[in-house]
């Protein structure tokens, strides 16, 4: 209904308006009445009224006088004179004060509903091109911003040059000429709980908040692909790398602690390089997607930065970690399996080794247990039959506890189906030759008759079981536990190579020496003072 207001300062004109007119069955309503122009502006303040029907010759405020008032803070107000001067100059002088239509008084009611006709569809008519503008402008911000959106995942991608200059002025004109810096916040995980999209919405708008309070006017805020936030700041001319990235760890201190604080969970905040152009934003969104995986060796709830994170070359050799547990699985020793692992884990945290480490002991260890697997014919987990992929997996579970704790489950089952279909005598009789073997591997004239004897069997039946169990021939198994033994010696700071090759069971220096360059690939001497 269209809410209508009776103006008039004769209340007998009002009645008449109001009971000779169906106004509902015209689509109207009468929403109130005043009997003068001054009442009239202040009931427009509570009612949203869409005409006025208002006599011209009013005390205090008149009709002419209303409807000029009327125009300036009710512009979509519709208004009809109603006068008893039939002259056109001041009818005239009413049209020029906003007024919609007029009418004569006395007044002919067939007149005045062919005016409430015309009215109407004007009304509903002005009506419809504000929704379609309004919808117009919302429809044209929406493409915008997922214009915007589209543009900064392509800054993020690496796949904008400096011939998006146009559209950096278009999106984000506060950007150009900066030293840019990229910003991601990730809400940390409590296991494998997936996070509500509210938490997003509400650690954005703290984070937004946050900057903004800590000087920093020129920054866009999206997410990526994977829902994290991230943030491309700029800093303003004059600012040196090492100042700006102070000024963002304070920032993104702040809104990490505002985040535990006012929303009771928490996030990781990393900051990647400062880059100049756009074209590089790319760059520093990579080292900062970096150190927030670190957050998996670090733990989350803290800021941290691309450059205080440990060199992500990986040169450690981590075959030694495949023999050691193929032999433990092969044995059938579950807690000796169980050990390793939690050594291995726990080893990533104590010397804060690059996230890369873990990929690769991941990568390892699932090689190691398929490897297990298909010798046993036992089917392996389908969560690791698939191409293994360790970055995916971390970012899944996020903790080293977590990732820890999958790994064992799967051994775990692997180990399970193994040993309820191996039990024999065999794979007991190679587990005490070789615990016999790491316990007096220092022995030098211990060979494969006295290892025989140590189990009571014969010394050839003792070399076939043991190769079929460990893969090893029992001589190969004493040369790799005396050389693992010696690396362990040279580690830890023993430099004599006589007293070395005593310890693991060589008498000779020169054979020992030999045999440690076959099995490493490098001499003893070069290994305890590389080049």
């Amino acid at each position: 209904m269209i809410k209508v207001l009776i103006i008039d300062d004769e209340y007998l004109v009002r009645e008449r308006l109001k009971q000779c007119v169906e106004w509902d069955m015209l689509g109207y309503e009468v929403a109130g009445e005043a009997a003068n122009g001054e009442d009239a502006l202040m009931m427009l303040e509570h009612i949203p009224a869409q005409l006025a029907i208002v006599d011209i010759n009013m005390p205090i405020i008149d009709g002419l006088a209303f409807a000029q008032a009327a125009r300036v803070s009710h512009s979509n107000l519709k208004i009809v004179i109603l006068t008893g001067y039939s002259s056109f100059e001041y009818a005239k002088t009413a049209i020029q004060a906003g007024v919609s239509d007029y009418l004569l008084k006395p007044i002919n009611m067939d007149e005045l509903v062919q005016v409430l006709y015309r009215l109407r569809e004007r009304i509903e008519s002005d009506a419809m091109q504000k929704h379609l503008s309004a919808h117009m402008q919302m429809s044209m911000m929406e493409s915008d911003s997922i214009l915007k959106r589209n543009f900064l995942q392509s800054c993020l991608e690496g796949d904008t040059t400096e011939r998006d200059q146009d559209k950096l002025r278009t999106y984000c004109p506060s950007l150009i000429g900066d030293l840019l810096f990229v910003v991601v916040i990730s809400i940390d995980k409590i296991g494998v709980e997936n996070n509500p999209l509210w938490k997003r919405f509400a650690a954005a708008n703290i984070s937004n908040e946050i900057f903004s309070e800590n000087g920093f006017m020129h920054f866009e805020s999206t997410y990526d692909e994977d829902d994290r936030i991230v943030l491309i700041v700029g800093m303003p001319e004059g600012h040196s790398v090492e100042t700006g990235l102070n000024l963002l760890s304070k920032a993104c201190s702040d809104a990490v602690q505002a985040v535990r604080k006012f929303l009771k969970f928490t996030v990781t905040a990393g900051i990647g390089p400062g880059v100049v152009g756009i074209e590089k934003i790319a760059t520093s969104y990579k080292e900062a997607i970096r150190a927030i995986r670190h957050k998996t060796i670090y733990g989350g709830d803290r800021v941290i930065r691309w450059d205080g994170l440990p060199n992500k070359k990986i040169s450690d050799d981590l075959s030694y970690m495949r023999e050691s547990m193929i032999i433990k699985l092969r044995l059938g020793e579950a807690a000796a399996v169980q050990e390793q692992l939690h050594k291995g884990f726990e080893s990533l945290t104590a010397n804060r080794q690059p996230v890369e480490m873990l990929y690769s002991i991941l990568y390892e260890l699932m090689v190691t247990l398929n490897i297990f697997a298909a010798e046993n014919k036992v089917d392996a987990n389908a969560s690791i039959s698939e191409p293994f992929n360790p970055m995916r997996l971390a970012d899944e579970l996020e903790t080293i506890e977590e990732i820890e704790r999958w790994v064992r489950d799967e051994y775990t089952k692997v180990l399970a189906r193994a040993s309820s279909l191996k039990q024999s005598t065999p794979a007991k009789l190679v587990g005490k030759a070789k615990q016999y073997i790491d316990d007096n591997y220092a022995n030098a004239d211990m060979d494969l008759a006295e290892i025989a004897g140590s189990v009571f069997v014969n010394p050839s039946y003792l070399s076939r079981i043991f190769k079929n169990e460990l893969g090893y021939s029992v001589i190969e198994y004493l040369t790799r536990c005396r050389m693992v033994k010696a690396k362990e010696l040279i580690e830890q700071g023993c430099k004599n190579l006589y007293f070395i090759a005593e310890s693991v069971g060589y008498k000779d220096t020169h054979y020992f020496s030999k045999c440690f360059k076959k099995h490493y690939s490098v001499s003893p001497s070069k290994f305890i003072t590389p080049d």
